[in-house]
């Protein structure tokens, strides 16, 4: 019968997992790459690439140039499955571009008899949730106005167009009648 959440299994993955967070805060290629399977059959999904193997993912790793430091986990969840296989789930901000983005990051964690506990397999993923869209619709807007959006109001932006959203959405709830014709002109 399989083990779920073994209290050791848990507690060894879930240190993998903050050493792994720490070396991509830092830029650590070296860390990075040891924490992944050093297989054909590896595999990682990114926001926008698709690595198969150890060496895809070792060569994406050498060449990208990214800055982290403002990446902040927000929650982190962790499922253990028998003594040899673990999944983490773990949701996170970033700031891209001047911008925090919310995203995702799963990975399947197993022992592997002459290397210890290696990352398989993982995906990562920027949100595409109700607060991504106003914000990308804030940046098309302020865009198309001619208007910057400086990265200290985008906050009151979002907090504005939500309440805007909400208003909208109760108004929505209520369609017209067919029958019922536009005014040409509004007089009060």
């Amino acid at each position: 019968m399989l083990e779920f959440n073994v209290p050791d299994v848990v507690a060894e993955v879930t240190a993998c997992c903050e050493a792994y967070e720490r070396a991509l805060v830092a830029n650590d290629v070296a860390a990075l790459q040891g924490f992944f399977w050093d297989s054909p059959q590896a595999i990682r999904y990114g926001v926008g690439e698709q690595l198969y193997g150890a060496a895809e993912i070792s060569a994406f790793r050498s060449a990208r140039v990214i800055n982290f430091s403002a990446r902040e986990v927000v929650r982190f969840e962790l499922l253990g499955l028998g003594r040899d296989c673990a999944v983490s789930m773990l949701e996170f901000t970033v700031v891209v571009d001047g911008r925090v983005r919310r995203g995702r990051q799963t990975q399947v964690w197993a022992r592997i008899d002459d290397a210890g506990w290696r990352i398989t397999s993982a995906h990562v993923s920027h949100g595409t949730g109700a607060d991504d869209a106003l914000d990308r619709f804030a940046e098309s807007a302020a865009a198309m106005l001619g208007l910057p959006l400086a990265a200290a109001h985008r906050p009151g932006v979002l907090a504005n167009l939500k309440v805007t959203a909400g208003l909208a959405g109760q108004l929505m709830e209520h369609p017209l009648p067919a029958s019922i014709e536009v005014a040409p002109v509004f007089t009060p």
